[in-house]
């Protein structure tokens, strides 16, 4: 039996602790450069890159070496693979971020790959605004695998304009944009196991979509304006052979909002491993670069006392949470080829459903003046991404009539006997993320007119949950009734 050791205790809890631990391994290297600025400190601080005046920013994204297996070595690998490809440009780089995707979740394995990341950038004076962990268990063969994005730049003349785009050389993408004098922030994460979701029904694209949900939707709380998504698709053998015809259509540059995705294949070869022998394996981590206005600097986002709490749900889905767990539920009820299953097609329309990108909507409720902060129920679920934020806030929430979970999710949720309290601490439970406004009228209607515009099949729901309050007990967090009528508390402390 699964029990709450398995995600909460395993991968949540011991994730922090590792990430802390990057942050203590990386932070000092942001001295290397004086174009990095911390503008706040600590495991969930704000690193910002101020280019100088009149460059075009460049951007690419590499893994290491596969053949390494040291450790050390291997990491080495990434960083001058990156400095390689920076310098037949003339690009001077400036900081680069990480995604360590790990066997497991123990500091032993993982801090060999932070240091040597590290110690490479203080050779070459770069800053590691941003490392990330996460846990691909037996998916991979080895300790972990690196996923790096480089960030520099190219000085313009004084007149001289740019339009963003994006080109290849060598196999090697890149993206290019103005950052029209602002500040830039670089943010990672990764789609984690649920790629193996799209190797059974070969739906591969879909991960390009939860990638972009991951990054988009963190970027967002900070009132950031995207400009790149660059992801590293690491694929065994066989992956290589059914991606390579898929990069080139996934790389592109969105119309609507101007964002620029960026997909590399990388061959990890055997470090990589599927759900069973000769099928394809592919994994995608990356980075988001965004820009920051200073007064967004200034005066970051945040609820208030007093606020309305309003909830919004897209076509069912699970994002991109816990979805070892589901893995491994789907094959012992199933077996291992589940999908070919009369049931398993069922749990597959949901478990295989890409999840749903809140960041357009975010940031016109943003621009709006609409949202005073914005939350996606990612790793952590309603635990670690709505009431811990609010409580940071001492502020506390009753809700009532959140949305309830698919069915599906609620079969997955028995089959393991997960209590709801567990459940709702590491998956989204049905509800795709959380809006705080002192305007839930117009926002309501605003998130109406969005569905109207957006004319997608991930028409969103949305209604007003709550209100926060300020106690005078100090009671922080949130408190809400589960699925099954059970009351749940989360102080977010």
């Amino acid at each position: 039996m699964v029990s709450e050791d398995s995600y909460s205790q395993k991968v949540i809890k011991k994730g922090d602790e590792i990430s802390s631990e990057l942050e203590r391994v990386f932070s000092p290297t942001v001295s290397n450069s004086n174009l990095v600025e911390i503008v706040s400190a600590g495991m969930n601080g704000i690193k910002v890159i101020r280019l100088p005046t009149n460059s075009a920013a460049f951007v690419w994204s590499l893994g290491g070496d596969p053949s390494l297996l040291n450790p050390k070595d291997y990491a080495d690998s990434v960083v001058e693979r990156l400095i390689k490809i920076g310098d037949e440009l003339d690009i001077t780089p400036v900081s680069f971020t990480n995604v360590i995707d790990a066997r497991c979740a123990d500091p032993k394995m993982v801090l060999p790959f932070a240091e040597a990341l590290a110690e490479k950038a203080n050779e070459f004076k770069l800053a590691v605004t941003n490392g990330e962990f996460a846990v691909l268990g037996e998916r991979l063969s080895v300790a972990a695998n690196i996923s790096a994005t480089m960030l520099g730049f190219l000085p313009l003349g004084n007149q001289q304009k740019i339009e963003s785009g994006h080109f290849e050389i060598k196999g090697v993408r890149y993206a290019f944009f103005d950052p029209e004098g602002k500040a830039l922030y670089m943010n990672s994460d990764g789609v984690g196991s649920k790629t193996e979701f799209y190797e059974r029904n070969g739906d591969y694209w879909k991960a390009k979509i939860d990638s972009k949900a991951m990054k988009l939707d963190d970027l967002i709380k900070l009132g950031a304006t995207a400009k790149v998504v660059s992801d590293v698709w690491e694929t065994n053998d066989l992956g290589f052979e059914a991606l390579w015809g898929l990069m080139e259509g996934l790389t592109s540059r969105s119309d609507r909002t101007k964002v620029i995705y960026l997909a590399q294949l990388e061959n990890v070869r055997g470090r990589l491993v599927s759900y069973k022998p000769d099928q394809v394996a592919f994994n995608v981590s990356g980075s988001a670069i965004s820009t920051l206005d200073e007064e967004r600097l200034q005066n970051p986002l945040a609820p208030c006392e007093g606020d309305y709490l309003v909830a919004i749900r897209a076509k069912p889905n699970q994002r991109s949470n816990g979805i070892t767990d589901k893995r491994k539920i789907m094959v012992d009820l199933f077996g291992n080829d589940w999908h070919h299953t009369a049931e398993g097609k069922l749990f597959m329309q949901y478990l295989g459903e890409p999840s749903f990108v809140l960041y357009n909507l975010f940031k016109e409720l943003i621009d709006r003046n609409l949202a005073t902060s914005v939350y996606h129920l990612s790793g952590g679920a309603f635990k670690g991404k709505l009431a811990k934020p609010l409580a940071k806030h001492h502020l506390f929430v009753e809700i009532e009539n959140i949305f309830n979970p698919d069915w599906r999710e609620l079969t997955l949720c028995g089959a393991r006997f997960t209590n709801a309290e567990t459940a709702y601490s590491k998956w989204p439970m049905g509800n795709d993320g959380f809006v705080t406004t002192s305007n839930p009228n117009q926002t309501l209607e605003e998130i109406q007119n969005y569905n109207l515009r957006d004319n997608d099949l991930n028409q969103l729901e949305a209604r007003m949950v709550g209100q926060l309050e300020r106690r005078v007990d100090g009671k922080t967090g949130i408190q809400f009734k589960a699925y099954s009528g059970e009351q749940i508390y989360f102080s977010g402390i």
